[in-house]
């Protein structure tokens, strides 16, 4: 899960819904118990469904939910699918670099060399292209992970 998303937004534009999505993953990482995590997920999600499709629609708010998805892996590549199509879309290459990192990490948890591979590979063109050097060298050690696998 890349967490690093939970900070500060420095260089871009804060999308819709931020506050409301931040203050969720941080209720969610701060909860106390189970309940109080899926009541802040089941909110992010909540968003995620009322504005799909509208001019509201973001891939942050939908990477959040893949990252927050970890219990059910092929859901979460399915959000993280929704946000990569929503951040090719509006061209939001911040965005298309850590979706595809977060999807290289699900197929090397899978131990899918090839996929893990492809995905860390594209994530690696567009954190080159943003200058995102911490993303970068967090790619470059997941491609070191996945080319140990046979």
């Amino acid at each position: 899960m890349h967490k690093a998303q939970f900070g500060e937004v420095e260089s871009i534009k804060k999308p819709p819904h931020y506050e409301a999505i931040h203050q969720l993953a941080l209720d969610i990482v701060n909860a106390n118990n189970k309940q109080q995590e899926w009541v802040a997920y089941n909110q992010i999600k909540e968003i995620c469904d009322k504005f799909a499709g509208t001019p509201l629609d973001h891939p942050f708010q939908w990477e959040t939910l893949a990252d927050f998805t970890y219990q059910k892996p092929e859901v979460a590549l399915s959000y993280y699918f929704k946000a990569l199509e929503l951040a090719t879309l509006l061209e939001l290459e911040d965005y298309l670099a850590s979706i595809n990192f977060a999807i290289a990490e699900n197929y090397l948890e899978k131990a899918d060399k090839a996929l893990a591979l492809n995905f860390a590979n594209t994530a690696l063109t567009f954190t080159e292209q943003a200058a995102d050097d911490e993303l970068q060298l967090e790619i470059n050690e997941l491609i070191i992970e996945a080319n140990s696998l046979p």
